[in-house]
This record gives structure tokens, C-alpha cells and sequence, in this order.
């Protein structure tokens, strides 16, 4: 995906504005405008990376954001760890009538993130604004899918390179993981509707189907990025079981409040999963009978 005649303008001079903080090491555009799923109102979300042990002053980047803000207000910025324990921090502004927002990334974590891809391992998290969680490898592909605006010292170019392709350890790592969470949600949801516990197994239900769907992701060797719209990307890949959006969908809609509505409501999510791992299977052994290594 290029950036567009159209975004040109402001994200030139969005980099031109915050580049000269000292400790800014690369600027990229994320998000789904980076990504190119973005909508005609999608905000445009501007990571700036820094390193851990040189970080740039928040208090400097404060005064920078203001000149940039269409009103120039001051305390748009947060510290680090302003906004949680993964999405570090950042600010909101209002550039040219756009909505824009400032994503600090720490380079020396995410390394110690891609070296965990890249070997199959991976964290999920508690996050503020993640109601399915924040698996550690969100950071490995906002570098995959971001575009560069920035980059004086390849620090964003090298690492995409080094991500090249989806991690075949860490495809089988999150497929393998996912499904057993899904099982496990559905098995502890349908505990609770024999007791109509409602809001308890709607929270497992989520739970699941948000599992179910991060698997047929690293099925098809796509970086899950976070929960919105995430169905509807999953059910428009190679390898998802037949009409999943709609399927996954209708479960959670018809969870009802009785018990045999929220058990089949989970019934019906335990049965993707399950075609989800058929599908992995089969994959596998596609691959292992190709004398070329055909990977996917």
C-alpha cells in the first residue's frame, strides 16, 4: 500500500513537524490507514518510535504537538505508560481538520518482541481498550503493515525485513494456543448456562470467538492488529471455515438469556473452532507433501 496523493500533504507535514525531536527515532503511519482497510473518517494514527535508553522528552514533544494542533493546545501528550502498560502512551491532536494520534513504540522492546515472534513465543495481555486482549505480537505487525514517513537510521526498515514472512513457529504457536482458549471458553461458558449466568458467558463467548479468530489469522499468515473488524477480515481470507463472519456473528447475537439459547450459542462457536483446526491439519499436511516446501 502507497500513501495516497490525498494524505501526502498532511502526513509530510505532520514528519516534518515532529522529526527534529530529539530522540524521535522513525515516524510511521499505522493503523488501518497504514494498513490500507481505512475508511474515508479513520483517524490517522503516527507512531513515533524511540529507544528505551535515549528517549525523546515528552515535554519537548508537547510543545512540538501544540504548534501542529489545529487550536494549539498544550497537554496533549501523555508520559510513557501514559495510556497503559502496551500502548505505552501517546497524544490526540487535530491537524487540518483530521483526527490524529501520537503512538509511542520502545524499539528496544519490540525487538525482544520480534526475537519471541520469530521463535514461536508470545505474551497476551491486559490492555485499556482491548476487550479481547493484547497479544505481545500486535507490536510485530504494526511493523509489517505501517508505512514508513521517517526512517533516518533504516530502524523500521530492517526490522520489516527481518518479518518478511509470517513465522512458521509462531503460526502454529498462536493457532495451537487460540483453540485451546476457545475450548477452554466454551467449556467454562457452558457451565455457567445451565445457571443463565448470563453476563459471565457472554464474557466467554467473546472470549472464544475472539480466539477462534486470531487463529484463522495465523492460518493464513496475516498479523491480527486488534478486535475491529477483525471478523470481517477473517472471513475473507483462503483458509476460513465456510460463511464464518455470518456463523460467528449469529452466535453471539442469538446468546439469549436462557439456558439452552447461551449453550447453544457456545455449541455453535466450539463447532468453528473445530473447523478452524481442521483446516490447520489439512494445511499441514498439504505442505509436508510438497516437494517444493510450499508454505502458505
Amino acid at each position: 500500500m502507497m500513501i495516497t496523493p490525498e494524505d501526502s500533504p498532511l502526513l509530510e507535514l505532520i514528519a516534518r513537524t515532529l522529526s527534529p525531536v530529539t530522540g524521535v527515532a522513525a515516524i510511521v503511519l499505522g493503523g488501518s490507514r497504514g494498513r490500507g482497510t481505512h475508511r474515508p473518517d479513520s483517524d490517522y494514527d503516527i507512531g513515533l518510535y524511540y529507544r528505551g535508553t535515549q528517549p525523546f522528552d515528552p515535554a519537548v514533544l508537547d510543545v512540538v504537538a501544540s504548534r501542529l494542533d489545529d487550536h494549539h493546545r498544550s497537554g496533549l501528550v501523555t508520559q510513557f505508560g501514559g495510556w497503559g502498560p502496551w500502548v505505552d502512551g501517546g497524544g490526540w491532536l487535530e491537524v487540518r481538520g483530521h483526527a490524529v494520534d501520537l503512538i509511542y513504540r520502545d524499539l528496544e522492546r519490540v525487538d525482544g518482541i520480534l526475537d519471541d515472534a520469530l521463535a514461536g513465543r508470545y505474551q497476551c495481555n491486559y490492555q485499556a481498550g482491548h476487550p479481547a486482549g493484547f497479544p505481545s505480537i500486535i507490536y510485530a505487525g504494526e511493523i509489517v503493515n505501517c508505512q514508513v514517513l521517517r526512517d533516518p537510521h533504516r530502524e523500521i526498515t530492517s526490522r520489516k525485513q527481518r518479518l518478511s514472512h509470517y513465522p512458521k513457529p509462531l503460526r502454529a504457536g498462536v493457532i495451537a494456543r487460540s483453540i485451546d482458549e476457545a475450548r477452554l471458553s466454551v467449556f467454562i461458558g457452558l457451565k455457567g448456562a445451565k445457571r443463565a449466568d448470563i453476563a459471565y458467558v457472554v464474557g466467554c463467548a467473546y472470549r472464544a470467538a475472539a480466539c477462534v479468530t486470531q487463529a484463522i489469522f495465523a492460518l493464513n499468515g496475516e498479523w491480527w492488529m486488534n478486535e475491529k473488524g477483525s471478523m470481517a477480515f477473517a472471513d475473507s481470507f483462503a483458509a476460513a471455515p465456510r460463511a464464518f463472519r455470518s456463523r460467528m456473528e449469529n452466535a453471539l447475537a442469538g446468546l439469549g438469556t436462557s439456558p439452552s439459547d447461551l449453550g447453544d450459542a457456545l455449541k455453535a462457536i466450539a463447532e468453528l473452532a473445530d473447523e478452524t483446526e481442521a483446516l490447520a491439519v489439512q494445511r499441514n499436511r498439504v505442505r509436508s507433501a510438497d516437494p517444493n516446501g510450499l508454505t502458505y
